[in-house]
């Protein structure tokens, strides 16, 4: 089984219902097949054969959905590549996964495709004059395909896509992942979540992003409607749920945020329609979960998975939520329980699984993990142990075995004797009064090494103290886990899917981000260390 027959079975099935919808364009499940067949056509016309890799760095648009289902029909595997990023950036993970063409609809994927000697061709779409460098132009391209021409070709075992890492923690990989892969993520999350089918699924996280592009066999999947926008904006969001009777929705966790604060402004009236709310990404807190509960009558999940886990492993359901807000949890919002065809497990640093309550890395096990990193095979082994998919995430399980991220093992700053664990203490600072975001990092400490130092994010035209903060964490964490100063900034950086991109948070405020080693040259004056009361 293959993604695209998903595609052709709609095609016949619900020919003449709406596949996808966005602000340039309609397509129905048969005008989607038809296009996608045409551009699987022409790419078979100028020589391109089975595996080879193309990238597409392109917004959400009824072009990319097209360009995803024609790369599959003829057995090509998608490169996805944010459209935000810079040139240099798209130049190295072009050179790196040895793409051989690039659809795009941004000047700097042109100017990276012109830089890379193995790109032999350039498609454009919505680029006129100079900024398309006279390329050829994706309509151009679909519109000279043969439909009759596309024979049916590869098996779930072919690669389907190069998806690269968003880089928090260190340089992109690109993960590679098969049809089947996708396939058993999509119904291990199905299995779990029943999305609604009466309405279409509104999505505007990039489909060059793996949360993003999953949602294209979601819903193909469901036979339901994929709605597309470019950016995330409350009031739009709220229009869209009423115009067209969305009834499901993936946000990011700043998306949630954003959306709360403009909810006293809103009429919601007509964004009732709207039944279920995922999210992910990064932490949120149980007081955003219950404003939005309360203001729209609205269920919620949350989805906890990686790149290279292939999908979803982790599930927080609707009856989980419930069951917690009616709790009047107060606590970090845990990302769920292992998926139906998932094991996921906590182990020490002796490989024995640790009890309720105790720290240890998060090993994953499950039909959707990836094959491995392009052409990085030492990493792909260090990742890949006996069966488990072992990226170095730190967490813990209660007895009721919801899983709590703890953080990366790359974020862990040592005080003392103990360990802290980034993304613990940032669930509290996102939870605080007048935060709207928050994160970690580690600075010296002459007698316990390093303390903890939280940079936070003020709401517009908040005026949360430091004071205010470190009492808030004073009442939530333990002694050695709390900040002892924090810095107020104007912003913090954060990728397309709301993680804090911590290799960058020292251009933010020239310290070290959590974890990283303190060079003897910094060491601090006793004069200048503050108390560390634990």
């Amino acid at each position: 089984m293959r993604i695209e027959n998903l595609l052709r079975q709609n095609a016949v099935r619900r020919g003449d219902l709406p596949a996808v919808i966005c602000a340039e364009r309609r397509l129905t499940w048969a005008e989607l097949d038809l296009e996608s067949d045409r551009l699987a056509a022409a790419l078979l016309a100028l020589g391109f054969r089975a595996q080879e890799r193309v990238a597409l760095v392109m917004a959400n648009s009824h072009h990319i959905v097209t360009a995803f289902y024609g790369l599959w029909k003829i057995n090509l595997v998608a490169v996805g590549i944010n459209p935000r990023m810079t040139a240099p950036e798209i130049t190295r993970i072009l050179a790196h996964s040895g793409a051989s063409a690039v659809i795009c609809d941004t000047p700097a994927a042109v100017e990276a495709a012109a830089a890379v000697p193995g790109v032999r061709a350039v498609f454009t779409a919505g680029l006129d004059g100079p900024e398309g460098g006279g390329h050829r132009t994706l309509t151009e391209l679909i519109a000279s395909g043969d439909p009759a021409g596309v024979p049916e070709t590869g098996d779930g075992g072919d690669l389907r896509s190069l998806r690269y890492t968003s880089g928090t923690t260190g340089a992109s990989k690109g993960c590679m992942a098969t049809h089947d892969q996708q396939l058993a993520s999509t119904a291990n999350y199905l299995c779990e979540i029943n999305v609604p089918r009466g309405g279409p699924t509104w999505i505007s996280v990039p489909l060059t992003l793996g949360v993003g592009a999953s949602y294209v066999t979601t819903t193909a999947y469901l036979g339901v409607p994929l709605l597309l926008r470019r950016r995330f904006d409350p009031a739009a969001f709220v229009a869209d749920v009423a115009e067209h009777g969305v009834e499901h929705a993936f946000l990011v966790p700043t998306m949630l945020v954003d959306l709360v604060r403009a909810l006293p402004g809103l009429d919601v009236s007509g964004a009732r329609r709207l039944k279920l709310i995922g999210y992910g990404g990064a932490s949120v807190s149980w007081s955003l979960i219950r404003s939005l509960a309360e203001a729209l009558d609205v269920d919620f999940y949350h989805a906890f998975g990686a790149t290279e886990a292939g999908g979803f492993t982790a599930l927080l359901t609707p009856e989980d939520h419930r069951r917690f807000l009616g709790e009047g949890a107060t606590s970090i919002v845990p990302v769920g329980r292992p998926a139906a065809f998932a094991d996921v497990k906590i182990f020490d640093a002796e490989d024995r699984e640790v009890a309720p309550r105790q720290t240890g890395e998060m090993r994953i096990r499950a039909a959707s993990v990836f094959s491995g990193y392009w052409s990085r095979p030492e990493l792909t082994r260090q990742v890949l142990k006996d069966g488990w998919l072992r990226l170095g995430d730190m967490a813990w399980r209660d007895e009721r075995g919801y899983i709590y991220l703890a953080d990366r093992a790359q974020g862990v700053i040592r005080s003392g004797a103990q360990n802290v664990y980034a993304g613990e203490v940032e669930a509290v600072l996102q939870a605080c009064p007048g935060v709207a975001r928050g994160a970690v990092i580690g600075v010296p400490h002459e007698r316990f090494g390093e303390s903890v130092k939280a940079l936070v994010q003020r709401v517009p035209g908040g005026d949360v103290t430091e004071r205010q903060v470190l009492d808030y964490c004073a009442e939530r964490l333990a002694g050695y886990k709390r900040p002892r100063e924090v810095e107020f900034v104007a912003e913090l950086p954060v990728d397309e899917g709301g993680k804090i991109r911590r290799a960058e948070l020292k251009r933010v405020t020239g310290a070290r981000p959590l974890g990283e080693a303190t060079p003897a040259s910094e060491a601090v004056p006793a004069e200048a260390v503050k108390e560390f009361r634990r």
